[in-house]
C-alpha cells in the first residue's frame, strides 16, 4: 500500500507536468495559422506553417516520452525496496516532498496578497486619514492600458491579480515537480548508503571464507546496483532541467541585480516606504529562490559523499580478502564526489550560492557606477 501511494503520488506530479506540455503542443498548433503569416507569400507561408506544426508535434512527443520515463524510473525503483526500512525512507521522502510544496504554495500566495493589497493602500489612507483630494492610486510596476487607469482601477488589479496567481501556480507547480524529483534522487541514495552500511552484518566469522565473500559480495552488488540507479536518475534531471535552471539562474542573477539598482534609487530618491518594502521584498525572494536553488544541488554532493564515507566506515578488516579488494575498488571509484550541472555550465551547490550573490552585487556595482 506504501509503495502504491508512493509512486502513484510522484506520479501525479509527472502527470501535471506533462500535460503542461501537452498545453503547449496544442497553444502551438493553434497558432500555427496566424493571419500575420497568411498574409506572407504563398512558399513562406507554408514553410512557417511547416515548422510550427513540427514543433507542435516535437513537444507533444517529449512530453509523452517525459512522462513515460520518469514513470518507469520510479516504479522500477520503488518495485527493487528490500526492506521495510528502505520503504519507509522512501515514504519519508515523499511526505518532506508534500511538506515542502504546502509551504512553498502558502509562501508564494500570501506574498501576493500582500502585493495585491499594496495597490489599495491610498484608497484605506483615504478613509482614515482624509485629505482634500484623493491620493493617487499606484500600481504594483508601471504598467500601460488603453483605459482610464484611475477609473477601471479595479478591474485593472483583478487583471493583475489573475495573471500574478497563473504565474504563480506555474512556478509552484514545476518547482514542487523538480523538488519530488530530486527528494526521490535522494532517497536512491540514502538506500545505497544504507545497504552498504550493512554489508558485513550477521556474517559469522566462523563461516567458511568462500560463503562469506558471496554474501558480502551480493550485498555490495546491491548497494552499488542502487547508487548507479540514483545517479542514473539524477542525470535524467539533469538532462531534463538542466538547461532551464542555467537559464533561470542567469535571470536570476540579472534580476537581482537590478532590484538593487532599483532599491537604490528609490531610497536616494526618497520615494514612499511601500515602495521600498515591495523592492526590499523582490531582492528577498531572488536570494531565496537562488539559496534553495543551490542547496538542492548541494544536498546531490552530501548524500553522494556520505555513501563514500559509509564506504570507508566499514569494517572492511573482517571481511574476506576478495571482499577488501571490492571495496577498495569502491573507494577509489567514488573518491570524485557526483554533481549536478545546469546545462554544463554552472554547479548548483553552496559554492554557486556565493558566486550567483557575489555576481549580483558585482553586476548592481557596475550599474550604480554608470
Amino acid at each position: 500500500m506504501t509503495i502504491a501511494l508512493g509512486t502513484e503520488t510522484l506520479y501525479l506530479a509527472y502527470v501535471n507536468h506533462a500535460c503542461g506540455m501537452f498545453k503547449i503542443a496544442s497553444y502551438r498548433l493553434q497558432h500555427a495559422y496566424d493571419q500575420n503569416i497568411l498574409q506572407l507569400s504563398p512558399f513562406v507561408k507554408n514553410t512557417m506553417i511547416h515548422k510550427k506544426i513540427v514543433a507542435a508535434i516535437k513537444m507533444h512527443k517529449r512530453a509523452l516520452e517525459l512522462i513515460k520515463e520518469f514513470r518507469d524510473h520510479v516504479r522500477n525503483n520503488w518495485s527493487l525496496l528490500a526492506d521495510n526500512y528502505e520503504i519507509e525512507i522512501m515514504s519519508k521522502q515523499g511526505s518532506i516532498g508534500k511538506l515542502f510544496t504546502i509551504l512553498i504554495i502558502i509562501l508564494v500566495y500570501i506574498i501576493i496578497v500582500f502585493f495585491i493589497l499594496t495597490q489599495y493602500i491610498s484608497i484605506l489612507l483615504d478613509i482614515v486619514i482624509p485629505l482634500n483630494e484623493s491620493r493617487p492610486r499606484k500600481f504594483l510596476f508601471p504598467i500601460e492600458y488603453f483605459i482610464d487607469q484611475q477609473k477601471y482601477f479595479y478591474i485593472i488589479t483583478i487583471h493583475i491579480a489573475i495573471g500574478l496567481s497563473c504565474i504563480a501556480t506555474s512556478g509552484v507547480a514545476t518547482e514542487s515537480f523538480s523538488l519530488a524529483n530530486a527528494l526521490h534522487a535522494f532517497g536512491l541514495f540514502k538506500i545505497a548508503s544504507y545497504r552498504m552500511k550493512y554489508i558485513l552484518s550477521d556474517i559469522n566469522p566462523q563461516m567458511h571464507t568462500a560463503k562469506k565473500y558471496a554474501m558480502s559480495r551480493n550485498r555490495i552488488i546491491a548497494a552499488v546496483d542502487f547508487h548507479r540507479k540514483a545517479i542514473e536518475f539524477s542525470e535524467l534531471l539533469k538532462t531534463s532541467f538542466g538547461k532551464m535552471y542555467l537559464v533561470l539562474f542567469v535571470a536570476c542573477v540579472c534580476s537581482a541585480s537590478i532590484n538593487l539598482f532599483n532599491l537604490s534609487r528609490i531610497i536616494t530618491m526618497e520615494k514612499e516606504i511601500v515602495e521600498v518594502i515591495i523592492s526590499v521584498l523582490f531582492i528577498f525572494l531572488h536570494i531565496v529562490y537562488l539559496t534553495l536553488a543551490n542547496y538542492a544541488g548541494q544536498e546531490f554532493i552530501n548524500y553522494d559523499t556520505d555513501f563514500y564515507r559509509t564506504i570507508c566506515n566499514t569494517k572492511w578488516y573482517n571481511a574476506p580478502l576478495k571482499t577488501q579488494k571490492l571495496l577498495l575498488f569502491l573507494i577509489q571509484k567514488t573518491t570524485k564526489c557526483y554533481k549536478v550541472d545546469a546545462g554544463g555550465m554552472f554547479s548548483p551547490c553552496l559554492e554557486g550560492l556565493a558566486t550567483g550573490l557575489s555576481m549580483s552585487v558585482s553586476y548592481f556595482m557596475v550599474l550604480r557606477s554608470a
